[in-house]
């Protein structure tokens, strides 16, 4: 098993305010048919997630983005999912959280905590669940999911489809 599998339920959720330092400031990007990525971000894969979300294969439209600039350079990144045949685990109105960067002279800032919990203040709604993937190594990532109250859900692979790792799933296949 070489991903662990973490979930939170929005009536879980802490409502404070989570703390940024000074230095930073965040946005929280949704896609526009005139906005296909955030202002100085690569093309793809985002451009694919813009085609994703408008094609209506995320199961619901708050697929989105949590930004943290440091003046003018962005320092932190965190995505905003929905469920799609990626993650055939999840529900209509859950999220994932995910494809989560720092930049390597901003870390142990508490920029991903920060993230984390500005998503889920922002997105939470009754009956949705929150979902966080992480590669079974990742100390960081799991220490910031858990600090966050996040509760272990499973252990899992991910899996090819048609032979294509692009096409495959995540899937839980040890529980708790």
């Amino acid at each position: 098993m070489e991903y662990l599998f973490y979930r939170k339920d929005s009536e879980d959720i802490d409502r404070v305010e989570p703390d940024l330092d000074d230095r930073y400031a965040f946005r929280l990007w949704h896609p526009a048919v005139s906005s296909i990525v955030p202002a100085g971000m690569p093309l793809m894969p985002f451009a694919a997630w813009w085609m994703m979300h408008y094609l209506h294969i995320f199961r619901n439209r708050d697929y989105g983005l949590l930004l943290v600039y440091c003046g003018d350079e962005l320092v932190h990144r965190s995505g905003i999912f929905p469920g799609y045949f990626r993650f055939p685990f999840m529900s209509r109105d859950d999220l994932q959280i995910g494809d989560t960067w720092t930049h390597p002279a901003h870390v142990r800032r508490g920029l991903a905590s920060f993230a984390l919990r500005r998503i889920l203040l922002s997105k939470a709604q009754a009956g949705r669940t929150f979902w966080y993937v992480v590669r079974r190594g990742n100390a960081s990532s799991i220490r910031v999911v858990e600090k966050a109250g996040f509760v272990k859900a499973g252990e899992g692979l991910r899996v090819k489809r048609l032979g294509l790792r692009i096409l495959g799933s995540f899937r839980i296949v040890e529980t708790g």
